[in-house]
């Protein structure tokens, strides 16, 4: 973790702030009430780019039998990635998470864990790449780190760093 300088701080507070109007007019609300959910926005070479990948795959080696396949499902548990690019906005009343979705892996939820110094504890859990914590103290310190979640959890992200300020 780097140490910033009082400048870099003010910096990095405006930038945040920035991130966060920015990322606020981007989401909308779905989910639990009131936790947003990232709309991602697709160009057309990312469209190609996918579209060509997916056709080197169907050219890749024979598909298994059918005995095969069910016995690799039952034996073979794949762990999916941890989320990544984890950004967090302190909005005044609450702490706004969203990360990068972790696609194609069977994950069909997310948790957060959340620390004030003293050891992780799960903060809750969604289905989309977004999460409002209001469970939070101002003149704090929170420490997050997320998971995703298929047929077993992945290792958490990075840890992301949130200092809350009081009134």
């Amino acid at each position: 973790m780097e140490v910033l300088t009082r400048k870099n701080k003010m910096i990095y507070k405006c930038l945040i702030i920035g991130f966060g109007i920015l990322l606020l007019a981007s989401i909308t609300a779905c989910g639990r009430r009131g936790d947003p959910a990232l709309v991602p926005s697709y160009d057309k070479e990312t469209v190609k780019e996918d579209k060509d990948k997916s056709k080197k795959d169907e050219k890749g080696p024979a598909s298994p039998t059918k005995d095969e396949a069910a016995g690799k499902e039952e034996t073979e548990v794949v762990t999916p990635d941890a989320p990544s690019e984890v950004a967090a906005v302190y909005t005044g009343r609450s702490v706004v998470l969203v990360w990068k979705e972790v696609l194609k892996q069977g994950v069909t939820s997310y948790r957060i864990y959340r620390s004030a110094g003293k050891g992780y504890l799960l903060a809750g859990e969604t289905g989309s790449p977004a999460f409002t914590d209001r469970d939070i103290e101002k003149q704090k310190k929170y420490f997050y780190k997320i998971t995703a979640v298929g047929r077993s959890e992945s290792l958490p992200s990075e840890e992301i760093t949130v200092e809350t300020e009081g009134d």
